[in-house]
């Protein structure tokens, strides 16, 4: 079966860290005028308001991936529980849940043949796994609140937020299992990310 190109964000993996009660979650502030956020996305510290926002591809410091939050609702005048932030309707800041611990994994979407592996299952010529991986914002779904972004490119920038260390195989024939194909899923680790240093400040940065 064919990988479809169904982007989801970044899931929880769980290979990595986080277990109850926090699930390797830590609670940060957004501004109540701050962009939309939506589960599974990448957040980033603000400089100025030093709340997140939602991250932008680039060499930026990775704070964590969104995982849901709690506001007072203004239009409905009770506190709202949210798989994502909408980006309007809070009387004050939102509390955000994030995933930050340094040794999460995550699952998530490549966006191209360049996440795939060639040759064969047993005789690989090429292969993602150990490589930085950048990302993408990709367009989310309003509807479900689930993130957009997936996995744009690889390379050996050291600023790139990740590193891909696994191939998702299972469960054989559903979508994105399919090594071999475009759109295929993969586990990654943080690189550039707040909390995973390398003795000089979050990993690739001097």
């Amino acid at each position: 079966m064919a990988n479809s190109n169904s982007p989801f964000g970044f899931q929880q993996y769980y290979g990595g860290a986080g277990g109850a009660p926090t699930f390797a979650q830590t609670c940060y502030k957004v501004d109540d005028s701050a962009a939309a956020i939506y589960f599974g996305d990448l957040v980033m510290n603000d400089a100025a308001t030093g709340k997140i926002i939602i991250a932008t591809a680039g060499t930026q410091v990775i704070t964590g991936v969104f995982a849901g939050c709690k506001y007072l609702s203004t239009s409905q005048k009770r506190t709202v529980w949210s798989n994502y932030w909408p980006g309007s309707d809070a009387t004050g800041d939102v509390e955000a849940y994030v995933i930050d611990d340094p040794n999460a994994r995550f699952k998530v979407m490549g966006g191209s043949t360049t996440f795939n592996i060639t040759g064969t299952l047993t005789n690989t010529t090429t292969s993602p796994i150990g490589q930085y991986a950048q990302f993408a914002v990709g367009t989310p779904n309003s509807t479900t609140g689930i993130s957009g972004a997936f996995l744009s490119s690889l390379g050996t920038t050291v600023t790139f937020p990740f590193i891909v260390v696994g191939l998702i195989t299972t469960p054989p024939g559903a979508s994105g299992t399919d090594p071999l194909s475009a759109y295929n899923q993969v586990v990654v680790g943080w690189n550039n990310q707040i909390l995973r240093t390398n003795g000089a400040g979050p990993t690739g940065l001097a």
